[in-house]
């Protein structure tokens, strides 16, 4: 599945926003959203993930997460969300085997067509209600099969676990799960691979290898092995050894069985494991490993990252990573996975230079607290640090060098969940220097998180 179009209504801040995930007339591969804590971006990530798993697997993640907006003059109005999604992001290769529910025979349509998800909800209801229906290529409603019974496309789909409709969704608690502690874990991949942006229960991830057979394990590690080596998602990392239930014969062996071979400037390498290796590191390998892993488990097939379709949101795509590697990894992602389209949220400038204008939606608060978005028309990589905190955070530019770069290790402390005491120490530090120099912060720190 790949997103064309958002409508929220009543959700939070989100009181009537409306974003086209077109763009000259095909999915834009990349959306990323930037803004201010508290303006909703991982809202408008749920609101998407709750449109494309309907309404009983949405009720399966929790309503709670789409509280009313705190306005008295619309407490009574209901929180309403409408997505439309395609199939293709390009050509769709899939058509002729995909199934469409309620469009089976001589209704199938010669075209993929599009899906529309309606949810709504209040706090008078206390679930989410919803449905879903087809439209053609002129926009059109599709007749079913089943109908006038009524049939739900997405209620079966979801249901039957139908591949093809691949969607998954990464949260902030990404983090990479002890081996083989997953093995016992009740899987149900619909709500499995949406579940981290809910806070759900930890990532599969790396534990795949453990699910698969040996064969399909060597292959799983060999895909992994190419989207973090040879695509460069993990910098510095030239060898990944991940070890199925047939490699792991003792409990310190249980630790060590998933590693990876570190080069140091030097050119000397050193095999740790993937325990050892920091936040960002672990992070990265966690929604990776899972969502190549979510990917052949729904398939049924080893599907090489080339190849691998869908659409997958990511909410602080940059958590714990160095700006010089924040700068490269869209463009890794890019080239690793060219057919899946990727909607996240960032608080990172570093991030910015590998999108292109129409990628990046900023969120701004009007006066009465709505929030809503805008562009700006110039390209990120052809303008300077200053510029984008200017531009695209609000944050302006016209301080000295020592001051910036001051300001730019604040921002990237406030941003990081899992800061130590002795960070969130200098953080306090930094912000109490810039105040008195009378810099603008724009943004407030995150809250902490223990691993």
């Amino acid at each position: 599945m790949f997103l064309h179009a958002l409508k929220i209504a009543n959700l939070k801040l989100l009181r009537d926003f409306a974003l086209s995930f077109l763009h000259e007339g095909k999915p834009r591969q990349w959306t990323v959203l930037v803004g201010e804590n508290g303006l909703c971006k991982t809202s408008v990530l749920r609101a998407i993930a709750l449109a494309a798993s309907g309404p009983e697997r949405g009720n399966q993640l929790g309503q709670s997460y789409i509280p009313t907006m705190p306005d008295k003059r619309r407490e009574t109005a209901d929180v309403s969300i409408d997505a439309t999604f395609g199939f293709a992001l390009t050509d769709d290769r899939f058509h002729a085997v995909r199934k469409y529910p309620g469009l089976e025979g001589p209704l199938r349509p010669p075209r993929s067509p599009r899906l529309v998800s309606t949810l709504s909800t209040s706090a008078a209801v206390g679930v989410l209600r919803g449905k879903s229906h087809y439209l053609d290529e002129r926009g059109a409603s599709l007749q079913l099969a089943a109908e006038p019974e009524g049939v739900d496309p997405l209620q079966q789909v979801r249901a039957m676990g139908q591949p093809l409709w691949f969607v998954a969704a990464y949260g902030v608690s990404r983090a990479l799960p002890q081996p083989q502690s997953t093995a016992g874990r009740t899987y149900t991949p619909e709500l499995d691979r949406i579940q981290s942006l809910f806070e759900g229960p930890p990532l599969i991830a790396t534990d795949f290898v453990s699910r698969f057979e040996p064969d399909e394990a060597r292959a799983f590690v060999a895909e992994l092995k190419e989207a973090f080596v040879a695509h460069g998602l993990l910098p510095d990392v030239s060898d990944v050894v991940l070890s199925g239930q047939g490699g792991v014969t003792s409990a310190s062996k249980l630790v060590a069985s998933h590693r990876f071979t570190m080069r140091w400037k030097s050119g000397e390498e050193v095999r740790l494991p993937a325990l050892w290796l920091s936040h960002g590191y672990q992070t990265t390998i966690a929604w990776i490993a899972d969502l190549v892993g979510q990917v052949w488990s729904e398939a049924g097939e080893q599907i090489p990252l080339s190849e691998i379709e869908g659409l997958v949101l990511v909410d602080e795509i940059d958590l714990h990573l160095h700006p010089t590697w924040q700068r490269g990894l869209v463009g890794a992602l890019r080239t690793a996975f060219p057919r899946v389209q990727f909607v996240a949220t960032t608080h990172s400038p570093m991030v910015l230079p590998g999108l292109e204008p129409h990628e990046i939606f900023m969120l701004r608060q009007q006066d009465d607290g709505s929030v809503y978005w805008e562009q700006s028309q110039q390209s990120p990589r052809l303008l300077t640090g200053g510029e984008i905190y200017e531009r695209f955070f609000d944050i302006g530019s016209v301080y000295p060098d020592e001051d910036a770069e001051k300001l730019h290790h604040y921002l990237r402390l406030a941003s990081d969940a899992f800061r130590t005491d002795e960070e969130e120490g200098e953080m306090v530090m930094l912000r109490a220097e810039l105040d008195r120099k009378g810099i603008p912060v724009a943004y407030e720190p995150v809250p902490r998180r223990t691993q």
